[in-house]
C-alpha cells in the first residue's frame, strides 16, 4: 500500500506532461470492447483467525464483460492516457446441501458477484513502421466497485454498503486500422484487485418444499479476488 501513492504521482505526472505538450495536435479515440476473463476467486471467512478457514474460497472460471476505452494523445509523442470502464459478471446457479434446516437439506443457491472496473492508464506505442498496425504498453490505477451476490431458496442476502478495492493493472493491445475512421484492437490485461463485501439476511426464515429455512442473522463478508489474465477484442472509433 505504501507503493499506492507513489503510483499515483507517477501516473498523474506522465498524464499532465502530455497535456501540456506545446503543440495542440491531439488525437481522441474510443473503443467498444467484449473481455473474456480467465478466473476469479470467493472467499467466503476473510477476517477468520484460521489460515485454513481465512483461505477457504471458490474458484468462478470464465467471465464475460464488455466496456469502454477513451484515449487521448497528442501526436508529438508516443504516450497516451487511457481511461477504461468496464462490466464483469459471474454467477454460479446450484443446488447444494446447505447447513440451515434441520436435517440440511439439498437447496438452490446462487453465488456470484458483478465488478465496475474503472482504471486509468499511461501507455506508450510501439514503433512498428506501419500505418495500419500498432502495438503498445503500459499500465496504471484502477478502482474496482463490486456487489457480492448470494442467495440461498430464494432469498438475497443484502449488501450493507458499497465495496471498492484499489489496485494497479499491466496492459498490452495491437490495433489494426480498417480505414481511416475505424479500428479493430484486441487487448490483454492483468489486475489483482480484492474487494471486501459485507452482507446480511434481512428475512428471517423461508418455506422450501415443507422446510423451514432459518437464516443466520448476523452479517457476514466475502472476499472477491479478480486475478486472472483478461483478454479483450472490439472496435476503434476515432473521433478527432
Amino acid at each position: 500500500m505504501r507503493r499506492f501513492p507513489v503510483l499515483v504521482m507517477a501516473l498523474l505526472s506522465g498524464a499532465v506532461g502530455i497535456l501540456h505538450a506545446q503543440t495542440s495536435d491531439w488525437f481522441l479515440s474510443a473503443a467498444f470492447r467484449g473481455s473474456y476473463t480467465t478466473t476469479s476467486k470467493v472467499f467466503y471467512n476473510p477476517e477468520s483467525p484460521t489460515p485454513e478457514v481465512r483461505n477457504e474460497h471458490n474458484i468462478f472460471d470464465n467471465i464475460y464483460g464488455g466496456g469502454v476505452e477513451v484515449r487521448l494523445q497528442n501526436l508529438a509523442d508516443n504516450y497516451f492516457v487511457a481511461l477504461t470502464v468496464e462490466y464483469l459478471s459471474k454467477l454460479h446457479e446450484q443446488a447444494q446441501l446447505v447447513a440451515l434446516s434441520n436435517p440440511p437439506r439439498t437447496l438452490p443457491v446462487t453465488d456470484g458477484f458483478h465488478i465496475v472496473p474503472i482504471e486509468l492508464g499511461l501507455n506508450m506505442f510501439i514503433p512498428l513502421g506501419s500505418e495500419k498496425v500498432r502495438l503498445a504498453m503500459g499500465g496504471g490505477l484502477g478502482a474496482y466497485i463490486g456487489n457480492r451476490i448470494f442467495s440461498v431458496a430464494g432469498v438475497d442476502a443484502r449488501q450493507l454498503k458499497r465495496a471498492i478495492g484499489y489496485g494497479i493493472h499491466v496492459e498490452s493491445s495491437f490495433d489494426y486500422r480498417v480505414n481511416a475512421s475505424f479500428s479493430v484492437r484486441g487487448e490483454m490485461r492483468f489486475r489483482d484487485p480484492e474487494i471486501l463485501t459485507e452482507s446480511r439476511f434481512d428475512q428471517a426464515t423461508v418455506e422450501y418444499n415443507g422446510t423451514i429455512v432459518a437464516f443466520p442473522r448476523d452479517p457476514f463478508k466475502s472476499r472477491v479476488n479478480v486475478n486472472g489474465l483478461t483478454f479483450s477484442l472490439g472496435l476503434v472509433l476515432d473521433i478527432f
